[in-house]
């Protein structure tokens, strides 16, 4: 199991860009992943491999409501969103030639992997996974997806 906050998502908390209806996406990557181990990443393009689950019907989660709230009580910011779907307006997603080993949070600044920035990676819960010619729904955790703190 890995958590990892990228390098990436350092700087777009300190730069102010992790903030209330930013345009975050969440991608689920595929076995040949890399980032799990390269936790200087900033940007998409700085991972060795992304491969990017590939089922028929699939697309990246383009999170909606997204809030960053600071927790004065737990001396953390968290990050939320609705629940969504990894399939375009209520398709199916068909099994890929890879299985879906986590999803890898992105913080979109123009589509392209040289400026998105990477903020997380997970593997906790559900994974691996593969279509099933069922929809794939994303439900963040109670208290939000990530909880970020200064040590």
């Amino acid at each position: 199991m890995a958590d990892v906050i990228y390098q990436g998502g350092m700087y777009a908390l300190v730069e102010g860009l992790l903030v209330d209806g930013c345009d975050l996406r969440i991608m689920l990557v595929a076995e040949n992943f890399t980032g799990e181990s390269e936790e200087d990443a900033v940007n998409i393009a700085d991972f060795t491999t992304v491969d990017e689950f590939s089922g028929a019907g699939y697309i990246e989660l383009d999170c909606e409501n997204v809030t960053m709230a600071y927790d004065s009580s737990a001396n953390e910011y968290r990050l939320d969103f609705d629940a969504g779907e990894f399939n375009a307006d209520g398709s199916t997603v068909a099994p890929g030639p890879r299985d879906a080993i986590g999803i890898l949070v992105k913080l979109r600044v123009d589509g392209t992997e040289a400026n998105d920035i990477a903020v997380a990676f997970s593997d906790s819960g559900g994974f691996p996974l593969n279509g099933v010619n069922t929809a794939i729904t994303f439900t963040p955790p109670t208290g939000g997806l990530l909880a970020l703190s200064a040590a």
